[in-house]
């Protein structure tokens, strides 16, 4: 059977995020937690939960600005952390510490993310050395508070999505939409994971005093692992607070000139390549491979079938009775399958297959209901039966308000300029890149067409840091240089702006991944990359520049289990 893709529904392929419906806790049978038990503090509080984990809300400065100028006003916010213990006391020497991790978006889950892949990441890094694996939801996203949320409850937001109105009536009053959104731009997350930083270093040694020799001028070090967007965080923090540096490992990078100045107008220039390997894939296959047919002479065959249904459906869209309504089916439905399929290509090629040959046979009433249909997403109108509370959020309040008020924020352009003009013409440029997936990530530019929140704390570079002081004499330096990890082809994040990042930050070195999709570590697993990701994480060495690693699985149709990576 097919694993739930949890690592694809927790990794945000960069603002757009994945329409699966998020996993259960995968080491545990007790999926729930009352967030709202635990009262925020500003010192790390720990509570058991989920059977094995520890949560806690560390309370931090909504304003980091003011908060830094020593005129910081009362407000503050409330970050959701979840840590799963490393498999030694944190007084045992084999103890390597608490590594963060982000999942990236911007508005992933990072809570979500180590309740379903946290044993998965602790087993890439653990070797001689083991480590607690941290994720927090970043303010303004998921459990954090206040919320990033532009609508009053799940009822507003279903009956939105339902209608495709644009965005509901927001209540003038609510404390998320009035106050968040001028707070969220990535400046401010990597002020709060450096509190993160300095509120594990006080716990640990309030707990284990005799664990390590205290050395006062030591100030604590990040180590941190983060993914797509999460790139982009660790690169803002690097830039930003250079000396506290400990070991960072960024995996599917996001260049951050192109992200700041040109809305990641570059994002997409290997996306058809990597959509190509999918029609090579599914021609290699022959007849398991339903999408082939006998007259298909090659992988452009198959393609070019896909593509004019894609036209098809653009000149004259197919509307259907799926669950007591109707649907209508667009290009934009195809599309968002091929994107989702990218994302974990071992795992999704063959059900995406079947759901295209489904379509091009003008069976979209199968291909809307097959239990693994990507093109399927949280129903909506489920909630429109039986709205939830607000707080801990459900499923739809996962929503992409929060990534739009982190990208929106960071990215600049003068406010009387973002409009619809400034975002066709930016649309047009990336379509340029990938005119097959284009369409989705434009609806994000179209979001921040009408952004007027002022970020009140944002970075904007320059970006980098310089290498490892060997003397010692410099304290505002890396403790180690940057390890960055990319496959030959990402649709989302292309091996260029790997180069970029690495031109950026002295010594540190690239990894490239003979694979194609969205993050080295999310795609397959690989001995080779693992091996230098925990030995850069127990000694701070990187390997040689541009080193090249295959991994250990490659997709295939029929889909077979990648040992290490996906189970059934």
């Amino acid at each position: 059977m097919y694993k739930s893709v949890s690592r694809q529904a927790l990794l945000y392929g960069f603002l757009l995020k994945p329409i699966l419906a998020l996993p259960q806790t995968r080491d545990s049978n007790e999926t729930t937690f009352n967030w709202a038990s635990i009262e925020p503090s500003p010192n790390l509080q720990y509570n058991d939960c989920y059977n094995g984990y520890k949560c806690a809300r560390l309370e931090v400065p909504l304003d980091w600005q003011a908060a830094n100028q020593g005129n910081g006003t009362s407000l503050k916010a409330a970050i959701a952390i979840v840590t799963l213990p490393a498999t030694v006391r944190e007084d045992d020497p084999s103890f390597g510490g608490t590594i963060l991790v982000n999942p990236g978006g911007p508005g992933g889950s990072g809570t979500e993310f180590v309740l379903t892949e946290g044993a998965y990441l602790q087993s890439i890094v653990d070797e001689d050395k083991h480590y607690n694996i941290l994720g927090f939801d970043p303010r303004g996203v998921g459990l954090s508070t206040p919320s990033a949320d532009c609508y009053r409850n799940d009822f507003a937001r279903a009956s939105d999505a339902i209608q495709q109105g644009g965005l509901s009536p927001a209540d003038p009053d609510t404390f998320g939409l009035k106050i968040i959104f001028p707070y969220m731009a990535t400046a401010s997350v990597a002020r709060d994971m450096l509190e993160i930083v300095d509120r594990v270093d006080e716990l640990e040694k309030k707990t284990f005093k005799c664990r390590r020799s205290q050395n006062t001028d030591e100030l604590p070090k990040l180590q941190y692992l983060g993914f797509s967007y999460g790139s982009f965080l660790g690169n803002s923090f690097a830039s930003l607070f250079p000396g506290r540096v400990g070991r960072m490992v960024i995996d599917g990078i996001v260049d951050a000139d192109d992200y700041i100045q040109k809305h990641m107008g570059q994002a997409l220039l290997d996306a058809e390549k990597v959509l190509d390997t999918f029609y090579e894939t599914c021609y290699d296959a022959g007849s398991s491979c339903l999408l082939r047919e006998d007259t298909d002479k090659n992988a452009k065959d198959i393609r070019n079938k896909v593509d004019l249904l894609l036209k098809s459906l653009d000149d004259d869209p197919v509307s259907i009775v799926d669950q007591g309504r109707v649907r209508h089916i667009t290009s934009h439905t195809v599309r968002d399958v091929l994107r989702q399929m990218l994302y974990q290509p071992i795992v999704m090629y063959e059900p995406a297959s079947q759901l295209l040959a489904l379509a091009l046979t003008g069976n979209f009433t199968g291909f809307m209901q097959t239990p693994t249909s990507l093109a399927n997403s949280i129903e909506p109108a489920k909630m429109c039966v039986n709205p939830s509370a607000s707080y801990p959020p459900s499923d739809l309040a996962l929503n992409n308000e929060a990534g739009y008020g982190v990208f929106c924020s960071d990215t600049y352009v003068d406010p009387d300029l973002r409009n619809a003009t400034w975002a066709n013409n930016i649309a047009k440029a990336i379509v340029g890149h990938s005119p097959t997936l284009a369409e989705s990530w434009t609806r994000v530019i179209a979001a921040c067409s009408g952004w007027k929140y002022d970020a009140k704390y944002v970075f904007r570079g320059p970006f980098g840091a310089p290498g490892p002081d060997k003397t010692g004499k410099n304290k505002d330096t890396p403790s180690a240089p940057l390890l960055i990890l990319s496959n030959r082809y990402d649709h989302a994040t292309p091996l260029s702006s790997a180069y970029v990042t690495s031109q950026q930050h002295g010594d540190s070195a690239v990894i490239v991944q003979e694979a194609s999709g969205h993050c080295a570590l999310l795609v397959s697993s690989s001995k080779c990359v693992k091996d230098h990701v925990s030995t850069y994480f127990a000694t701070g060495v990187v390997p040689a520049n541009n080193t090249v690693c295959e991994p250990d699985c490659k997709p295939g149709i029929p889909y077979k289990e990648c040992p290490g990576f996906v189970s059934s």
